[in-house]
């Protein structure tokens, strides 16, 4: 009965459930399932580079000789976006932080409890996914010039072996893997002090993101608020499995799906996904921004000017092109920049690293988001310019 009820309410279900009754939940209980989720996670995580790089090179391959004209309208499109969202996130905060500082505690050392899972359960790190994705795009370059049936078909077969593993197994076990990160969050608090202490920052980040979001998926789906609600609708799974995990990279089997729903063209949500997954951050360029201008009223009592900002913004967009999709990778890659642009002083640093690490669920969901608006940008350019990608 309950695999009749569709994923996205499955996941809900799941999330509202640790919401409401998590309390409830004994602690044993807790480190059981976040133990599962680990072993879950760990599992992908030593598949995932295989999926990036057969999906990857396989839907590049299947671009043919139009391969490196679509990466590059991809990467363009990508850098824009992170761009265009970060400055267009400075003119609407740049009004309100003053407001939110009053209540802000400068102290977020305060979470004592933690959960440990039962027990350690590592496996080794064969390839580094952004490496396999590096991989994937200069073989599937060369590929495209010259053509090697044998080994097509063998990246063919591995990616069939892989996507059966996937719907078989990964998404039907989804809730599964999220409730135990969710559990582990509700017992450590996370819920409660991101309400509680910055309630301010949190509501304006959390606003502007499902802001950008609708105003994208309208402008994706042609401006049509229908096409744009069911486009919403077809990417709301990875959404929710983001948010659960953290981490846009584990995603992308989940993402992939949903891109191919809303563009009808796999190949291209097979190249474009798992590569947006990685420096596509549309929720980093929203929170980032707000808490560098909020942490540098609150300590240094002034905000960047539009000067000053620019240039950090330029900075942010090419930095994004190394956070790899890794949970908490969008403020580790920031913390020079945010020192040499911004004049971040240690304090400051840790205290933003605190509240990035707190909203990351929900940039990580507003980023794998984003990437479903994006591709079907993309996918339109490729349209109106006639460049075939299927």
């Amino acid at each position: 009965m309950a695999l009749r009820i569709s994923l996205p309410m499955r996941l809900l279900l799941v999330i509202v459930g640790v919401l409401f009754l998590g309390n409830l939940v004994p602690v044993a209980a807790t480190q059981f399932f976040f133990t599962i989720s680990l072993v879950f996670k760990e599992l992908l995580g030593f598949l995932l580079p295989f999926v990036i790089f057969s999906f990857v090179l396989s839907g590049i391959l299947s671009l043919k000789s139009r391969a490196p004209l679509i990466l590059g309208i991809l990467i363009a499109c990508v850098f824009l976006s992170n761009f265009v969202i970060a400055l267009a996130t400075y003119g609407a905060v740049i009004f309100l932080a003053p407001s939110l500082i009053g209540s802000m505690a400068t102290d977020v050392a305060g979470q004592c409890a933690v959960v440990k899972p039962l027990f350690a359960f590592n496996l080794p790190t064969l390839i580094r996914s952004e490496h396999a994705l590096l991989l994937a795009v200069v073989l599937g370059i060369l590929g495209s010039f010259k053509r090697w049936p044998q080994g097509e078909r063998m990246v063919m077969g591995m990616k069939s072996l892989i996507e059966k593993f996937l719907l078989n197994y990964f998404i039907p076990l989804l809730p599964l893997y999220v409730v135990g990160f969710l559990l582990k969050m509700n017992y450590e608090g996370v819920f409660v002090s991101l309400i509680q202490q910055y309630s301010g920052a949190f509501i304006l980040i959390v606003a502007i993101q499902l802001s950008f979001l609708a105003v994208y998926y309208f402008l994706a789906a042609h401006c049509s608020w229908d096409k744009a609600l069911q486009a919403i609708k077809n990417a709301l799974p990875s959404y929710l499995t983001a948010f659960g995990t953290m981490s846009s990279t584990a995603t992308v089997p989940v993402s992939v799906e949903c891109a191919v729903k809303n563009t009808h063209n796999r190949p291209l949500a097979q190249v474009g996904m798992p590569i947006m997954a990685n420096v596509h951050l549309l929720g980093d360029s929203i929170s980032t921004p707000i808490l560098a201008i909020i942490s540098m009223h609150l300590f240094l009592g002034y905000v960047p000017s539009f000067t000053q900002y620019f240039v950090f913004i330029l900075y942010f967009g090419i930095s994004m092109f190394a956070v790899s999709g890794i949970p908490g990778g969008g403020i580790i890659v920031m913390i020079p920049i945010l020192k040499s642009v911004l004049g971040f002083t240690p304090s400051m640093i840790s205290l933003i690293t605190a509240l990035y690490l707190l909203l990351d669920s929900f940039g990580t969901a507003a980023n794998v988001m984003g990437d479903g608006a994006l591709i079907m940008v993309i996918n339109r350019i490729l349209k109106k310019f006639g460049i075939s990608s299927e």
